[in-house]
């Protein structure tokens, strides 16, 4: 088996230590984080990485159709996406997670269908030596404007901390 897959029984008490990490409330378990971060496989780091995503259309047709007059076709929607140094992420449940060191990354798997990214994904933090969980942080859409461009990204607030007992 590889070192980075999830096997069936990883996949499964995973996504019952998701659902109670990112279940409300201001606290979550340190138990159930650590054992997250010791489940699933951590990639690589980048400092910096990137997806961006093109959209456009294809060449349309114009013509005249008999009894109708002037018909305009337009072309179809083609999108292309473009990713740069993206570490491996799973599959679990109705989760993306990507483990980099220091950080666990839930993100629903719908989030990018929605305008607003905001409270789609999370991040777990911890100490890379010691994997103790530090917090957890929630995604906020923010947006940038420059001339006619706007430039949308998401930064993480303060969401969580782990609960004392």
């Amino acid at each position: 088996m590889n070192e980075h897959s999830l096997d069936l029984n990883g996949r499964l008490e995973a996504h019952a230590l998701l659902d109670r990490l990112v279940a409300d409330g201001p606290t979550f378990l340190a138990g159930d984080a650590r054992r997250l971060i010791d489940l699933i496989p951590v990639a690589p780091g980048s400092r910096i990485s990137f997806t961006g995503v093109f959209r456009g259309r294809g060449p349309g047709a114009k013509g005249h159709a008999a009894g109708i007059g002037d018909v305009t076709l337009e072309g179809a929607a083609k999108q292309k996406t473009l990713t740069l140094n993206l570490p491996t992420s799973h599959r679990v449940g109705g989760y993306v997670v990507t483990h980099t060191p220091g950080h666990v990354e839930i993100e629903l798997m719908w989030a990018e269908t929605r305008a607003d990214r905001t409270s789609q994904s999370c991040a777990l933090v911890y100490d890379v030596s010691t994997k103790e969980p530090t917090e957890m942080r929630i995604a906020v859409q923010k947006s940038l404007t420059v001339l006619f461009v706007t430039f949308a990204y998401i930064s993480f607030i303060p969401w969580k901390t782990p609960e004392t007992a």
